[in-house]
């Protein structure tokens, strides 16, 4: 490295006074030789001062041939008596001495703009490098990162043998060995002293270069390694973890197997037992309602035949009870159906359509604003419409249309049945869902309400008497959408 920009300025000083004396050495040897009649070797002692200050100041080095050659010539030209062949000659040496002087300064520029490059490389690095003898292990230079790392003062490193900072010696001496067998060492983990005693780990690479020295480069990973350590047992900690709880539920899984297996078989037996329940229902529902229609056939041969006011009377009594009574098993058969397949998602308008198809409307206009609402309710929500119909336009006596539409009420929706009818009076709003009847509704407004419960919706009559009637059905956010 160029001593001007590594050396202290009494080295420095030393360099000017050396080539000061190599300038009067020749100075006075060309006066010498002139004086004395020597014509041939005195011009090569001029070299000397010249390499050694381009060498030292390589920028001024040009300037400096020039006036040292001149010095030459003039000396010459004095004490020469104006000899032609010695000044022609000393000319020629006059024009040599500048040519060395340019050459040696453009090649010494170029050297120290090479090592500027990699002097700045050495210093700026994010790595700590730092070079040291092979033979004696002593440190030659580190750069300013390698010594703060170790917390020291980069002085202080300089000329420090090497075992003085590596903390392991026998992972030194595969460094040194590896180094010197090889010529180079890939990573190596090396621990290191700090100055306050600590141990910092470094990953380390190195190589060996001309004059026995060796460059290495130097990583501080010790956080690294303590980050690496901590998720390495974080890791272990969470997989045992997962293991005893993977074993747990392992555990809970098969015990869930056995109830559900266990709730299966219980099921089985409901499911057997409904189906004969639900048959004996039915075989006994067909069977009392041939009765029924037998009783009601008898009853009308009886009127025929008997005139007496206060027979036909009761006669006319019994008829009611009975067609009450057919009612009432018709009844049972739709709540029983009420639950027995799963709910599902239910297009609102086509189900309207669908469940009043058949149904004699005696002329009144069912409108519907529902866009492509569907709600998930029980598969016989088409019996919920039919039955609101059917009331209205049984009950309503002027209703001339039916209105379905709907709103949304915060995160609930309003599923809206309005007509223009007379209205249901304010004392019977909260009995028309019981099981009982108003005004021989029958059991279709109970029957509806059930239906709608399955899933959690609710009905209410909101509607103004003398206005009309207005069934508000509420069905909960998430049993709604809008296809």
């Amino acid at each position: 490295m160029t001593p001007a920009m590594t050396t202290p300025p009494k080295y420095r000083i030393s360099w000017a006074v050396i080539i000061l004396a190599t300038i009067v050495l020749a100075v006075l040897s060309t006066i010498y030789s002139l004086t004395h009649g020597i014509r041939e070797v005195f011009p090569f002692l001029y070299l000397l001062p010249i390499i050694l200050f381009v060498y030292q100041y390589p920028k001024r080095g040009v300037l400096f041939s020039l006036g040292i050659s001149s010095i030459f010539l003039l000396l010459v030209y004095y004490y020469g008596n104006l000899d032609a062949t010695l000044i022609a000659v000393s000319t020629a040496w006059f024009v040599m001495f500048v040519t060395i002087g340019v050459v040696t300064s453009s090649f010494a520029e170029g050297v120290m703009a090479e090592e500027r490059k990699y002097r700045g490389i050495f210093e700026n690095s994010q790595a700590g490098i730092f070079t040291f003898d092979i033979q004696s292990q002593n440190i030659r230079e580190v750069n300013g990162k390698f010594a703060s790392m170790l917390n020291y003062e980069r002085g202080d490193l300089l000329n420090r043998n090497l075992s003085s900072i590596l903390f392991d010696s026998d992972g030194r001496d595969v460094f040194i060995r590896t180094i010197a067998e090889t010529c180079r060492t890939g990573d190596l983990e090396l621990f290191f002293h700090t100055s306050d005693n600590a141990v910092r780990q470094f990953l380390v690479s190195a190589s060996l270069i001309p004059d026995n020295l060796v460059i290495g480069s130097a990583i501080d990973i010790t956080d690294r390694k303590i980050a690496e350590e901590v998720i390495t047992k974080a890791r272990e900690d969470l997989e045992q973890r997962v293991k005893d709880r993977t074993e747990e539920l392992i555990q809970a899984n098969e015990a869930l197997k056995s109830e559900i297996q266990e709730r299966k078989r219980f099921e089985a037996a409901i499911q057997l037992a409904n189906r004969k329940l639900n048959t004996l229902s039915t075989i006994t529902r067909h069977d009392i309602l041939n009765q029924i229609t037998a009783i009601v056939m008898y009853l009308s041969l009886v009127e025929e035949t008997i005139k007496e006011p206060l027979v036909v009377e009761h006669l006319h009594k019994i008829e009611q009870i009975t067609d009450l009574i057919q009612k009432q098993i018709h009844f049972t058969q739709d709540y029983q159906n009420i639950g027995e397949n799963a709910p599902l998602w239910q297009d609102v308008g086509r189900t309207i359509d669908e469940a009043i198809a058949g149904l004699d409307r005696k002329g009144v206009r069912v409108q519907k604003d529902l866009d492509r609402l569907e709600i998930f309710a029980d598969y016989l929500l088409g019996k919920v419409f039919y039955n609101l119909v059917d009331n209205a336009v049984r009950h309503g006596e002027k209703v001339t249309t039916i209105r379905f539409s709907y709103r949304k009420e915060g995160d609930d929706l309003i599923l809206l049945c309005e007509d223009d009818g007379v209205g249901i009076p304010e004392a019977a709003k909260e009995g028309i869902f019981r099981r009982k009847y108003y005004r021989n509704t029958g059991y279709g407004l109970f029957l509806t309400a059930e239906i709608l419960d399955i899933t959690g919706l609710s009905i209410r009559e909101t509607g103004v008497p003398g206005n009309g009637a207005r069934f508000e059905i509420r069905v909960p956010n998430g049993t709604y959408r809008l296809a």
